[in-house]
């Protein structure tokens, strides 16, 4: 049995192509008449294909050490989705994950689910994530049923389509972690999908060689990195030593860059930060609050942050609150968050929060660096 099938070019996501039985409007404001043209046009293009599954390949590469397993977790049509794996990849000789199996013509959404990471010490065999495909340039925001579903910051998941295309050549982005303009080994740089439509998600890692350089490849589509300190799986902001005493930046965060076909190369990420010893107040503080964190040659931004749960540990992510920039090194908090990943109005008392600066740098060859600092304690009273 053969099927015929109007497949219709609708750019959708970085891409991707969506196939429909029928044609519809565009949208446009066109009458009936340009709907039939339309169609009319489309059926001269319409392909016999046939009506039976057809098969399909997944490969994850994690560009990091530790990685024990990789399993494609989807809306795949069955009782199971999003719920369980759909398919568990094999490892090969090449560091690569692969996996194959038939689904019928269509169009599906899937992320990867990946277990393991040498730089999360004690946690490194159980450590795992989810990641979007970074050889796959289609996308669409993951629905409700997915494990990686936000409300409020709508993740992207990768979208499948069924015959499944060819691969399109994968694209470099390099660049060099320095400290104090010096090459630094060790920190961690992942590379995220960073879509206007989407919240950044992540999609592969690495960790700076012996001279501090990074090199990560994904397909075409929008961009961003993450410079992370060493430890930063491995302890939360709680665990880590002081700030006063690592006298680095919690992390680097890059703008958004958009691959064609041209390899990127980055400016230095400079992770060193030597003024925590200006900042104040810590520990405890009274609303509004007068916080100092020393003048600086780059606008900086107050923020402040609430507490998350990470495996049954204190932890914190994207800031609560964001002031305007300053160049004066001081800025009055007064008590009120104003950012989406908040999930309180505003501090409560007693409740122990966190606070730091950002910076924003100047940009090279198209792309700058943000600087986020070490957190120090506060509890308003």
């Amino acid at each position: 049995m053969r099927l015929r099938l109007v497949c219709v070019s609708v750019a959708l996501a970085a891409g991707a192509y969506a196939c429909s039985g029928n044609p519809s409007s565009t949208g446009d404001g066109g009458t009936d008449s340009s709907v039939a043209d339309s169609a009319n046009d489309i059926a001269q293009q319409d392909v016999l294909m046939e009506a039976g599954p057809d098969v399909v390949t997944f490969s994850y590469t994690p560009q990091w050490t530790g990685v024990s397993a990789v399993s494609v977790y989807g809306g795949f049509g069955q009782s199971t989705d999003w719920t369980m794996p759909f398919l568990t990849l094999t490892a090969g000789s090449n560091g690569t994950f692969t996996g194959s199996t038939t689904l019928p013509v269509g169009m599906y959404l899937y992320v990867f689910k990946v277990v393991g990471d040498d730089a999360a010490g004690a946690m490194k065999t159980t450590f795992n994530r989810f990641a979007i495909d970074p050889t796959n340039p289609g996308y669409l925001a993951c629905p409700m049923a997915s494990p990686t579903y936000d409300p409020n910051n709508p993740n992207p998941c990768s979208q499948l389509t069924v015959p499944q295309p060819t691969a399109p050549a994968l694209i470099h982005v390099t660049g060099t972690v320095v400290s104090a303009a010096a090459p630094i080994a060790d920190y961690l740089v992942e590379i995220e999908r960073n879509e206007m439509s989407s919240h950044h998600f992540f999609a592969n890692r690495l960790t700076t060689t012996s001279n501090g350089t990074f090199d990560l490849m994904a397909a075409p589509g929008t961009y961003r990195l993450q410079v992370l300190c060493p430890t930063y799986y491995s302890e939360t902001d709680l665990q880590r030593d002081p700030p006063t005493t690592l006298a680095a930046l919690r992390r680097d965060i890059s703008s958004s860059f958009t691959f064609d076909s041209t390899p990127i190369d980055t400016p230095n990420a400079e992770v060193a930060f030597t003024t925590y010893a200006t900042f104040t107040p810590t520990v405890t503080g009274t609303l509004p609050t007068s916080f100092t964190f020393g003048a600086g040659t780059t606008p900086t931004h107050l923020e402040v942050y609430g507490t998350g749960m990470d495996g049954g540990n204190p932890t914190i992510g994207d800031p609560w609150y964001t002031s305007g920039a300053t160049m004066t090194g001081a800025a009055t908090f007064d008590g009120g968050f104003n950012t989406a990943q908040a999930t309180e109005k505003s501090v409560s008392l007693g409740e122990r929060y966190f606070w730091g600066v950002e910076e924003d740098i100047a940009s090279d060859a198209g792309v700058s660096w943000t600087t986020q600092s070490m957190v120090f304690d506060i509890t308003w009273h």
